[in-house]
């Protein structure tokens, strides 16, 4: 009868250790499952303001020259190839891309096939002005941001959008 209750009781203690570790197991993993992405930075483990600005900026500045990289692959450019980025040569770029899409444009709705070819170039000049418009908010914002919007880039930035407007107000005009 003794040996009886000591294989219970040491079948039961056994039965309770394992429940014990396998809920000690799985509350383990559920404190550590959101955990892979934390990253120690010295011994404080305190990231200063200063230090987590120069890490953003680092990121920011690699995937831009990723970016600039994959844009200069895309035209067929080297990377020892000059590309001229004077505001007369990015606005006459980014003005010759977006007007390439008026035909597929008007052609995408009947309704603007019946539009005269002034009215539909206008419509198409306040569609497509408007992503324009959008484009250099939003690299006006990255560019001051990295506080790298300085006065010089900020006239060019200017001046590359006025000649844009000029070449989108001569679009309506004369097609």
């Amino acid at each position: 009868m003794v040996n009886t209750i000591s294989s219970v009781n040491l079948s039961y203690s056994a039965s309770l250790y394992q429940r014990q570790t396998t809920a000690l197991a799985s509350q383990a993993q559920e404190q550590t499952a959101g955990l892979t992405d934390q990253l120690d930075f010295g011994k404080s483990g305190v990231l200063s303001t200063d230090d987590a600005m120069s890490i953003l900026y680092e990121r920011s500045m690699a995937k831009l020259q990723s970016v600039v990289e994959d844009a200069r692959a895309a035209l067929g450019l080297s990377e020892t190839s000059v590309l001229d980025t004077s505001p007369e040569a990015t606005a006459g770029r980014i003005a010759d891309f977006a007007l390439n899409f008026f035909d597929a444009w008007r052609q995408g709705d009947e309704s603007r096939m019946a539009l005269s070819d002034e009215e539909a170039r206008e419509q198409f000049v306040n569609f497509i002005g408007g992503a324009i418009d959008q484009g250099f908010q939003e690299a006006r914002g990255i560019l001051d941001s990295l506080s790298a919007l300085s006065t010089d880039i900020n006239d060019g930035i200017d001046s590359t959008y006025e000649i844009i407007q000029q070449r989108l107000l001569d679009f309506v005009a004369n097609g």
